[in-house]
């Protein structure tokens, strides 16, 4: 199953396209096909709508400033987890990566499911089976990626380049082809009760930060990267580039035809706005670019998953046998495992209530990194840098604050998610001192 034939090790074989397609994949999915009728069920203005996906933008290009510093810097599999763990220590290093890879189990285990939901629109019957188709299609991924890296690779590449394309048609055809629905098509939202706060700007833009989450996705490889310090950094930036223009341009082109109480109105205006084409071909042509777009979510997810895993394992917070890879450049042991929990967290249905619990566990990450990146400015001066953060300190520093910032608000949104990540910081100092000492036995 997982081609164990030998001892092999992290191949060194990716560029520029795997990176730019493992960004879209973790971050075009179910986020933006669901996010635009939730926000504009709130937001009463089409325009405050789109300034807020181009804050969004703005934000992760401040995060993607300082992790092509770190991750050129630190050119190692793992993501984020190693620049927490290397500027604060085990307790950090554990906090982040613990939350990263359960963080990406949710993601895989709703997208799996997500892709089994639109599989109904192509052939109804499938209603009566998503489960099994979900755990079905988590399955092949697993296949596919326990074979080694090239496989896994040649998945992403082809299913970012689909729903980009499918994306981009589907603007033009919008625009282009469709007229705006008159009255509907106003900017504004005119439904009593829809008196704007701040509590609804920060839950539109805990969507939208969670619709660009998943940005990060090339760090994870960097080890496997023919060039670290120079795709690293181009990966970042360009993944960032098509997301924006597609995330806007999409949400542009849904209030253009419908209206942001068109929007609102049903769950995936999507299909509204195809069904105007005519004829059940364009539904059907949506849902398959729907399955493709998720899927390659899942995708990206069980790339980057086990990476965390293999970290852990090498810097000893886990067993050494999570750094066993096979020939095919696959950590097998930590494909392993995280196929066996995606899976059982997609039958268990928990998923949804593992998610309310990571978006502030993510928000703690990004702060950690961000401060990682100070606490290693200082503390390693000499490092290697092959990429210097652009407008040092003050870029950084206000990426600081904000992210701080946020951290306060999702607290106060989600106190269970709170204590959750005071829980999880408590559990990971006694595991931290275990490793220590496993390490110096």
């Amino acid at each position: 199953m997982f081609n164990l034939r030998g001892r092999g090790q992290l191949l060194r074989i990716l560029g520029v396209s795997f990176g730019i397609a493992v960004a879209l994949g973790n971050m075009i999915g179910a986020g933006i096909l669901r996010a635009p009728s939730a926000i504009a069920a709130t937001m009463p203005d089409g325009r405050l709508i789109l300034l807020l996906w181009i804050i969004g933008g703005l934000h992760v290009l401040l995060s993607i400033n300082i992790l092509s510093e770190l991750g050129t810097a630190i050119p190692q599999s793992g993501g984020p987890y190693l620049y927490a763990h290397r500027a604060f220590g085990d307790i950090a290093g554990l906090v982040v990566g613990w939350s990263q890879w359960m963080s990406k189990l949710a993601g895989i285990a709703a997208t799996s499911i997500a892709c089994a939901e639109f599989l109904p629109i192509v052939i109804p019957a499938a209603a009566r089976y998503t489960l099994a188709v979900a755990l079905g299609v988590q399955g092949a991924l697993y296949l596919l990626n326990g074979v080694g890296l090239r496989p896994g690779r040649t998945m992403q590449e082809a299913s970012s380049l689909i729903k980009t394309a499918m994306l981009v048609v589907f603007i033009a055809a919008a625009i282009a082809v469709i007229a705006p629905a008159g009255q509907a098509g106003t900017t504004h939202l005119h439904a009593a009760g829809t008196a704007l706060g701040w509590a609804v700007v920060i839950n539109a833009y805990s969507l939208i930060r969670g619709a660009y989450s998943g940005y990060d996705a090339p760090v994870y490889f960097s080890e496997e990267n023919t060039s670290p310090t120079r795709n690293i950094p181009l990966s970042l930036l360009f993944g960032l580039i098509l997301a924006f223009a597609l995330y806007v341009g999409v949400n542009g082109a849904l209030i253009y035809v419908l209206g942001v109480r068109g929007v609102a109105a049903t769950a995936l205006p999507f299909n509204t706005v195809l069904n105007q084409l005519g004829g059940p071909l364009p539904g059907v042509i949506f849902a398959l670019g729907a399955m493709i777009a998720v899927a390659g979510v899942a995708n990206s997810g069980i790339m980057t998953a086990p990476r965390i895993l293999f970290a852990l394992g090498r810097d000893g917070l886990l067993p050494r046998w999570f750094t066993a890879v096979n020939v095919g450049g696959s950590p097998y042991a930590a494909v392993l495992l995280t196929g066996l929990c995606s899976l059982a967290l997609a039958a268990s249905g928990s998923f949804a209530t593992v998610f309310g619990l990571i978006a502030l566990l993510d928000t703690v990450g990004y702060v950690l990194v961000d401060a990682a990146y100070f606490a290693l400015r200082r503390k390693e001066p000499e490092l290697p840098r092959p990429f210097h953060a652009y407008f040092h300190p003050v870029a950084p520093a206000l990426l600081l604050v904000v992210d701080l910032v946020l951290l306060v608000l999702f607290s106060g949104a989600n106190s269970l998610a709170l204590y959750f990540a005071v829980g999880l910081t408590l559990l990971c100092v006694p595991l931290a001192v275990l490793a220590r000492r496993a390490r110096q036995a």
